[in-house]
């Protein structure tokens, strides 16, 4: 996941904090999409997944302009919803999943009635 795209996620997990009047740090599981180029690469990238805490709910095959990639969908366990924790903890798993040729496409924290 890129700066720019990391940036868009942020502004949307304030945006919607702000509007539920949610203080930062309080503890909410995160859900995330990560992108893998090949097929090969599923299994080892579900085993990097398992060992960050993430449990995988979803591996599907999707198209694009460029051929085939997959996605897997994971829930992590709760983290304190705040920029630095969470931005370090997708740090470490980008670093574990570019053996891979994997990335983060996206990350959301999952609130309670949302």
């Amino acid at each position: 996941m890129g700066p720019d795209l990391r940036q868009l996620a942020w502004n949307a997990v304030e945006r919607v904090f702000t509007d539920r009047r949610l203080q930062f740090g309080f503890l909410f599981p995160v859900a995330g999409m990560v992108a893998v180029t090949e097929e090969d690469a599923i299994a080892n990238v579900r085993g990097e997944l398992t060992r960050a805490g993430l449990e995988v709910s979803n591996v599907g095959r999707k198209r694009w302009p460029f051929g085939r990639r997959w996605e897997i969908a994971a829930k992590s366990r709760p983290l304190p919803i705040a920029r630095a924790e969470v931005d370090s903890w997708l740090d470490n798993l980008e670093a574990n999943l570019a053996r891979y040729d994997a990335d983060v496409l996206t990350w959301v924290p999952l609130l309670p009635g949302a």
